[in-house]
């Protein structure tokens, strides 16, 4: 087989890769993504939009041979994963890639893991073959962004798609031909438009990609056949998702697969708080600015906060009416910011979103596109700017380009279990939770992830029995105390 395409390329790569020779560096990075997906995916298990897709795919599921979380159940393997994507990207508390602007790990990890329980894979098979999924869809981002973003595609769903297929070739042994297949397919899969942000249909789109991936494999197994030239072809991936532009050199051999791998040259971002990155460092800085300068909510007459490209293009929720847009209005977040303090799971409430001082507040906040940050463009890491005008004639200013969370604003190890178990509380008692964070921060020493997922399985089960259900103790950091389920109530 010539290597002239890039699923050529991919193929090869996925192949022969050695997993003994993937260095520890990798290694641990994978496994901390894993340890923060499993945390936001419990949490996120018992969103509306997880349980309305839970429901479509046990009607729809033919085997029982992958977990899914916090259901004491299984189903086959594409649709567990579909079920478990969907769950981590319910919070919108995921990790995210600046290479793709999407979410990496919602996705991948998922396909993985049921692949990985379904054939007795150790934890470390999983992150190797998380790692080089990864891999794949970011080196096909390479090649087709920001362009494919700028032209409104959800980032997550077209590139991850991909992903998911990779990681389920590495784990089940394919060969090149019929992974140059099963890629194929699962490009012809990839969709997913950012019109739908807001609405709980952005979740579903992370279990969409995962479940297409696995399908894409499953269908190259079973001897479908298609193009080595989806990706880099006449009208194949580039040319239909990134324009002519990319399409014109990207069949160039400059695409080096792990070397080194993209998670640990350019890592990922992890979220501080449960709504969209591109409110992230906007929500630092005005919690800083309340904290620094005593802001009291009834003093504040306006906030001005300059946004980037990408940010006007994901905040299109200005007056939220749903839990759901609210993860996606710059104006809430900021708002409940200056009135609580905070932004936490518990910010994502119905009486939070019909609090009057918080309502008054949002009237308050005004985004527009600020001529500095637009020169930067396309970019996901959403740098903002704000003015803060208070009663007394200050006029507040700053400005923030990183979140914390970022490769350069790391989090702490105590960041990473505080989210983990506020996530984890909303559906176990204390003890499960830690119970939980444990196994879970082992995963690389899991003999087998079918045993893994059950001991998970049994912490959900004993925060049932014990009766705590959706409850969050409060943090020190990034904690949230008290929160409740959080339906799709509607504020008028």
């Amino acid at each position: 087989m010539s290597k002239t395409s890039f699923l050529d390329r991919a193929a090869d790569f996925l192949a022969t890769l050695d997993p003994s020779s993937v260095h520890e560096e990798a290694i641990a990075a994978a496994h901390d993504a894993l340890v923060d997906y499993l945390g936001v995916a419990l949490g996120g298990a018992s969103e509306p939009v997880a349980d309305k897709v839970f429901a479509w795919a046990s009607e729809r599921s033919f085997g029982a041979t992958a977990s899914v979380l916090r259901r004491n159940t299984k189903l086959d393997v594409e649709n567990a994963a579909l079920c478990n994507a969907v769950a981590g990207h319910a919070l919108d508390f995921d990790d995210t890639s600046w290479r793709t602007i999407g979410h990496p790990t919602t996705v991948v990890a998922p396909a993985a893991l049921a692949v990985g329980e379904s054939i007795g894979a150790s934890g470390r098979d999983v992150l190797v073959a998380y790692l080089a999924g990864v891999e794949v869809a970011h080196r096909l981002a390479d090649l087709s962004m920001p362009n494919a973003s700028e032209n409104g595609w959800h980032t997550t769903a077209i590139f991850y798609t991909l992903g998911a297929a990779a990681a389920a070739c590495v784990l089940l042994g394919l060969d090149e031909d019929q992974i140059v297949n099963a890629l194929s397919l699962a490009v012809s899969r990839s969709s997913g438009v950012r019109a739908n942000f807001g609405t709980p249909a952005k979740s579903y789109h992370a279990g969409m990609a995962a479940r297409n991936g696995l399908e894409a494999v499953s269908l190259a197994r079973a001897g479908l056949t298609s193009s080595e030239k989806a990706v880099d072809g006449t009208d194949g991936f580039l040319r239909c998702f990134a324009g002519t532009g990319p399409y014109e050199w990207a069949s160039s051999a400059r695409i080096a697969f792990g070397e080194p791998y993209d998670l640990v040259a350019r890592g990922v971002a992890f979220k501080r708080f449960p709504c969209c990155s591109g409110s992230h460092p906007a929500c630092d800085l005005i919690l800083d600015m309340a904290e620094e300068h005593d802001i009291q909510p009834s003093d504040v007459v306006s906030v001005d906060v300059g946004v980037s490209l990408l940010a006007e293009r994901e905040l299109v929720c200005h007056a939220p009416k749903t839990l759901v847009e609210a993860r996606f209005s710059l104006e809430f977040v900021v708002a409940a910011a200056l009135a609580r303090r905070a932004i936490t799971l518990d910010t994502f409430r119905p009486d939070v979103l019909s609090d009057p001082d918080i309502r008054r507040l949002m009237s308050c906040v005004h985004m527009k596109l600020d001529d500095e940050l637009v020169q930067l463009g396309f970019i996901g890491t959403a740098p903002a700017k704000i003015k803060i005008a208070i009663k007394d004639g200050r006029v507040l200013e700053g400005s923030r380009d990183i979140a914390v969370g970022n490769p350069e604003r790391p989090f702490s190890k105590e960041n990473v279990a505080e989210k983990f178990l506020m996530c984890a509380r909303r559906g176990m008692d204390e003890a499960s939770a830690i119970r939980a964070f444990k196994l879970v921060s082992n995963l690389a020493s899991w003999e087998n992830v079918a045993t893994g997922l059950a001991e998970i399985s049994e912490c959900s089960e004993a925060g049932r029995a014990s009766g705590c259900m959706l409850s969050v103790k409060p943090c020190v950091k990034l904690g949230s105390p008290n929160a409740t389920d959080q339906t799709e109530q509607t504020f008028n």
